[in-house]
């Protein structure tokens, strides 16, 4: 296992902010995810992952919290739709959502994430994961394009450019004839808050940021913003723990960190 963990560099091993985050959300006393598997995956893997958790942190949970509930309010009015998760990286959203079997789930990140992911996740008639670059061209095609689909990218738009961002969300509304997508950008203040400590961990860069939505809205006619959530207005941010709440309430009344990431839910 140690060899796949260094084949992981740059935007690769971004994937241990979240999961390592997610870990520690377990541990705590009122877990917000309660993602048994996080911790499992990062008990089992032979690392010290700690430099991760001042990137991310409990912060993390709150973020993948409300692409869950937008997976399960779509699942409940699409019983026949396909899930594709870009950059699913080592998160265990299929497991902590559980959809029911007649959705078909697409696990799909670069080949040494998934080499890493099967140690931990073995496929199924209805799950498979795909070893794929998400702008490469080909992976799209063994994936059903005549059902509703629901596309989620977690902490990934942020490390592409603004033109593969577009080249990619016009690729996968072309492919799909319709359904939903997720994701979230961040701002150049938020970005600016955490670049040098990425860069110290990872070696990634932060390619794209949005400090106007309408950039993200007119970058795609087929897409309609349906819903915007605020990383630090979450309603999931109140389960956290006062100091938690108590930073993240200080930083919401400067406008430029306010809306440092936003979560956004477009309909195509």
């Amino acid at each position: 296992m140690s060899q796949l963990i260094s084949n992981l560099t740059e935007e690769k091993e971004t994937l241990f902010i979240p999961l390592y985050g997610k870990a520690i959300d377990y541990r705590s006393k009122k877990s917000i995810l309660n993602d048994s598997m996080a911790n499992e995956v990062i008990e089992r893997i032979d690392a010290d992952l700690s430099k991760h958790n001042r990137i991310g942190g409990r912060v993390v949970a709150v973020r993948a919290k409300q692409y869950d509930e937008w997976a399960k309010d779509f699942f409940a009015q699409n019983k026949n739709a396909v899930a594709v998760h870009l950059g699913c990286g080592l998160d265990a959203r299929i497991t902590r959502i559980q959809p029911p079997p007649s959705i078909n789930w697409f696990d799909v990140d670069f080949q040494e994430v998934i080499s890493l992911r099967k140690v931990f996740f073995g496929e199924t008639d209805a799950y498979k994961m795909i070893a794929s670059s998400i702008t490469a061209k080909d992976w799209l095609d063994t994936i059903p394009s005549d059902r509703p689909a629901l596309i989620i990218a977690e902490g990934v738009f942020e490390y592409l450019s603004k033109e593969e961002v577009r080249t990619l969300l016009y690729r996968l509304t072309d492919y799909f004839s319709h359904g939903q997508i997720a994701f979230d950008v961040m701002n150049s203040s938020s970005n600016d808050l955490r670049e040098e400590k990425l860069k110290e961990t990872t070696g990634a860069t932060i390619r794209w940021t949005v400090d106007d939505l309408s950039e993200v809205d007119e970058i795609n006619p087929k897409l309609k913003r349906i819903e915007t959530v605020p990383l630090f207005k979450s309603v999931f941010i109140k389960r956290l723990p006062f100091s938690y709440r108590f930073i993240f309430g200080l930083l919401a009344l400067f406008p430029k960190f306010k809306n440092g990431m936003q979560l956004l839910r477009y309909d195509f």
